[in-house]
């Protein structure tokens, strides 16, 4: 036998004892070596200022957690101090007034022929109240290994910057690809990661400052609506509405029938209309153009929509970047692939 065919039995063999002792991180090892693709650049700029390999990647790691971590776990031990000083007499008396609520309005419009009690004889309080108990057990449990996923996340990200210098030079000389074919791969996964994450981070930020400002003058936690707003705004379609429909609603309630109004026009007008649609697209092309060179290639941005889309469907809250990685690695392959056709033949 060869030593070539040895080696690669052997290979095989511990490869798939490898694989069977970290399935269980597979996703979190996955997730972190794409946010070290997203993060190149800036991890590039602490190369620069920073001596050896250890303190880049210490500093690229801290910058990531405080920027991206920090506000989850912010908003994670915040809404289980909540959970545990709920008055559940007021949540009782709440959830009563927007029965009757609901009862005046149908009768007031006339949205209903028939008899309205028939549609909320079986609106059950305490069935309601049961169901958000049983709701924050379950967050509260998810919370607990999401917290678990970052701690990993941050771990693997750390060596994916230390070491993925190296592995990408490695790779580079055991595939069957040109260097500059090989390279061009990193630098479209990378540079279109970039743009994804780098734009999601500074729209979420904008955006939740701003929301954080009208949450703040109205008495509620501005930092914390803030962060909530900022991840909000990631879900498509709906986004924003999930945090000032209820902030509005709740004013309302209160009594404060203009503050309810001025939330509502407020998070249409100025977020969703002016910072949205004006703002946001300007922040994007600036990205763009940091991190994208003219020889990468260009995803369509309705695309790139439809995979964070796709990819939140998918996977979850890291859909986000698990999408357009797989969009990027697609079209990147299915350009390169007409030139090893030309090679072969």
């Amino acid at each position: 036998m060869k030593p070539i065919h040895f080696l690669g039995i052997l290979f095989l063999i511990i490869g798939y004892f490898a694989f069977q002792v970290f399935y269980p991180f597979l996703g979190t090892m996955t997730i972190a070596i794409l946010l070290a693709l997203a993060t190149y650049k800036f991890h590039q700029y602490f190369l620069t200022k920073l001596p050896g390999q250890l303190l880049p990647s210490l500093a690229s790691t801290l910058v990531l957690g405080v920027i991206f971590f920090a506000p989850l776990v912010y908003i994670i031990t915040n809404a289980a101090t909540f959970v545990t000083h709920i008055d559940f007499g007021i949540l009782h008396q709440t959830i009563a007034n927007f029965k009757n609520w609901i009862e005046e309005t149908i009768k007031q419009y006339h949205l209903l022929s028939s008899n309205i009690e028939e549609y909320t004889a079986n609106f059950d309080i305490n069935a309601i109240i049961n169901w958000i108990l049983q709701m924050a057990t379950y967050i509260g449990k998810k919370s607990a290994n999401f917290l678990k996923d970052i701690v990993l996340i941050l771990i693997f990200y750390f060596f994916s910057t230390l070491y993925g210098k190296d592995v990408l030079l490695y790779l580079q000389n055991i595939i069957p690809f040109k260097k500059e074919d090989s390279l061009i791969l990193f630098e479209n996964l990378a540079g279109v990661l970039g743009v994804v994450f780098n734009s999601i981070i500074a729209t979420a930020i904008f955006e939740g400052i701003l929301f954080g400002i009208i949450a703040q003058i109205y008495g509620y936690n501005g930092l914390m609506f803030g962060i909530l707003y900022g991840f909000a705004s990631l879900v498509p379609v709906v986004g924003g509405v999930l945090m000032w429909l209820p902030l509005s609603i709740d004013r309302y309630f209160h009594g404060d029938t203009t503050g309810a109004i001025v939330i509502a026009l407020y998070s249409i007008l100025v977020i969703s209309i002016i910072a949205d649609t004006f703002i946001k697209p300007v922040i994007i092309h600036y990205i763009d153009r940091l991190m994208l060179k003219d020889t990468h290639i260009r995803v369509n941005e309705l695309l790139i929509f439809f995979s964070i889309v796709a990819g939140l469907s998918s996977y979850g809250f890291w859909g986000m970047i698990i999408g357009p990685a797989v969009i990027t690695l697609l079209i990147s392959i299915l350009n390169i692939y007409p030139k090893l056709a030309r090679h072969a033949t």
